[in-house]
């Protein structure tokens, strides 16, 4: 188990009071049927017995969580295909005394499938406004329509304490695909196969002790989160890994052998860079905001931490060197430090580029739902900011939407791309425009309805012409996750985004000659390039080509979701653009897998002869 853990015996914090011993907790329960848990959790996704009829069970408990505890059967059934524990739902537990790890228990109460309510960071309601206006309306969430159910005993009407016991031995998490690439979590219309799909395999052992062995941490974590992401060191293959050893996405594979966990009950404050070594991992297997999670049992002692070595870093080229950046929703009403922070990485970082592409600009009162739709007082906090941490005066390039509430984002942000051009540098600026603002913009017929538009910046680099447009394509929020209700997850947002680029490859067409013509899109994609949204870059008549980061695939990420990291953020150069010309290209980790995270995606660097 290592030395990072703070009590000396798994149990000390989880001895039964003698003194509860043979005493029922409640009321004498009713007519109820007896049944084992794993004759209660069944062979499949949810239980076969009747939600109306009440049983008595009996097991161990193994953790305290939430408004329940977890119950698990002392001697399990040899069957592979159920799990051995269950979730016990007490919405009232002052009417029993209290409940402990390790009391052997016999708890009366009814089977239910339950979906469970999302909690922090998913909100339980939304913000909707209206295109264009300030016209806003508050709807619940349909986040939890989607999640899986978990089997609990509900209207529990007797508990007896029956004595104590060891906690049961805890099974290893080794999922399908943990070892070799999966491409799914689970085949559409075919049985419950726990042997070969990730999603079943996790229903086997819902509600029972599991262990996570050699685990690292593959996320961040604050001090004040709850829960972050690790995975067993042994698993992750050096295919699918970064140069840092951390997971790095795959066309043909899910990664079941990362996992959710949540911290132990009475951790202290602990913050986590990726990368942390944590030794073995122990707890309660469950399900939580659409995703399987392991409750940890024991505290991870802060002092025992194995602190990960970070990649190589390679200096910047000489050139004329063009950054994108995701600045997450920054806005006028940030505090300070977050202006100081951004600009300290724009000028040490990213060597004060010539230009920067910024996306995720908000206006200058942030998310008030109101009709302030500028940002010049966002962008000139930024632009101060950076001359007051050493760097080069720059010159905003930006251009404000029209209408309220018409780019997508948070709710009265009105995000937006902008660029900076740095004085003194050898690029002319020539015409801006934001593409697709125009009086359909809040129609259908308009591919970037509710979505940032496009900034289009003419400009000559070093005497050549260029075309620089600067995105931030549809989101990916309302695509299915790998652990839901369906055994075939759907992406609906890939359709926005690829007739985005339809659009916008239409509207270059119009306006440039793909024969010659120097081409460069910069920003957020919201995909990777081997995405079916963004095929038709590649196969237009400008032929583009994702620009590859110079010291190799490993380093190319910009961007991590649930561990796993991804190049979301990209340069795309047109055909026009000579090979010769394009020096470097840097993806840098300053943010994703860093200590102090400024915004949630890696900028990049591209470098110009």
């Amino acid at each position: 188990m290592g030395g990072i853990f703070m009590d000396a015996s798994r149990h000390a914090l989880f001895v039964a009071s003698a003194a509860l011993m043979g005493l029922a907790l409640a009321v004498a329960p009713g007519i109820a049927e007896e049944a084992t848990i794993p004759g209660i959790q069944g062979a499949d996704h949810a239980t076969l017995l009747p939600s109306g009829v009440p049983v008595t069970t009996s097991g161990v408990v193994t953790g305290v969580f939430g408004k329940g505890f977890f119950l698990q059967a002392l001697i399990p059934d040899g069957n592979a295909r159920t799990s051995d524990g269950l979730y016990v739902f007490l919405p009232n537990p002052d009417t029993f005394p209290a409940i402990e790890a390790g009391q052997v228990l016999k708890v009366t109460g009814r089977p239910v499938e339950f979906k469970p309510f999302p909690e922090l960071p998913i909100q339980r309601t939304r913000k909707v406004v209206t295109c264009g206006t300030t016209d806003v309306t508050e709807v619940p969430s349909n986040d939890r329509d989607k999640f899986l159910p978990i089997t609990e005993l509900t209207d529990v009407s007797a508990i007896e304490v029956l004595g104590t016991a060891e906690l049961p031995p805890p099974v290893d998490l080794l999922p399908p695909g943990a070892r070799i690439p999966i491409a799914s979590a689970d085949a559409p219309n075919t049985p419950f196969d726990p042997n070969h799909h990730p999603r079943d395999y996790f229903e086997t052992l819902e509600g029972m002790r599991v262990r996570i062995p050699d685990a690292v941490a593959v996320s961040r974590k604050e001090d004040g989160w709850d829960a972050f992401w690790v995975a067993t060191a042994g698993n992750l293959a050096t295919d699918e890994v970064s140069a840092s050893g951390l997971p790095l996405e795959r066309e043909d594979h899910v990664f079941p052998e990362v996992i959710q966990v949540h911290k132990a009950d009475g951790q202290p404050r602990l913050a986590l860079v990726p990368g942390t070594k944590l030794g073995d991992l122990t707890g309660v297997l469950t399900y939580e905001n659409g995703n399987y999670m392991v409750v940890l049992d024991q505290k991870i002692d802060p002092a025992h931490l194995q602190a990960p070595t970070p990649a190589p870093q390679l200096p910047l080229s000489p050139g004329v060197r063009i950054a994108s950046y995701n600045t997450k929703n920054l806005s006028a009403v940030d505090p300070v430090a977050r202006f100081q922070a951004i600009a300290k990485q724009i000028v040490t970082e990213l060597g004060a580029p010539d230009i920067i592409a910024l996306q995720e600009i908000q206006d200058d009162d942030g998310k008030a739902i109101t009709s302030v739709v500028t940002a010049g007082k966002t962008l000139g906090l930024l632009v101060n900011a950076i001359s007051a941490a050493g760097g080069p005066t720059y010159k905003v390039i930006a251009l404000d939407p029209i209408l309220p509430n018409t780019d997508g984002g948070e709710p009265g942000g009105n995000i937006r791309t902008a660029f900076l051009l740095k004085e003194g540098t050898p690029v002319t600026p020539g015409m801006t425009e934001r593409l697709f603002d125009g009086a359909d913009r809040c129609t259908d017929q308009n591919a970037f309805k509710f979505t940032r538009k496009p900034l289009l910046l003419e400009a000559a680099i070093a005497g050549q012409p260029y075309v620089l447009v600067n995105l931030h394509l549809s989101s990916k929020l309302g695509d299915d996750g790998l652990y839901l209700a369906v055994e075939d997850p759907q992406q609906p947002s890939t359709a926005d985004r690829w007739r985005q680029v339809e659009a916008l490859l239409a509207e270059l067409e119009r306006r440039y000659r793909p024969t010659g013509a120097r081409i460069i899109l910069m920003g957020d994609f919201n995909d990777v390039a081997g995405s079916e949204s963004l095929k038709p870059l590649f196969d237009s008549a400008f032929r583009f080509t994702s620009a590859p980061d110079s010291r190799g695939p490993k380093f190319k990420f910009s961007h991590a979701h649930n561990g796993v990291r991804t190049a979301i953020d990209h340069f795309m150069i047109s055909a026009g653009v000579p090979a010769d010309v394009v020096k470097q290209v840097i993806y840098l980790d300053v943010n994703v897998d860093a200590a102090d995270q400024v915004s949630d995606h890696n900028p990049i660097v591209l470098v110009l002869d």
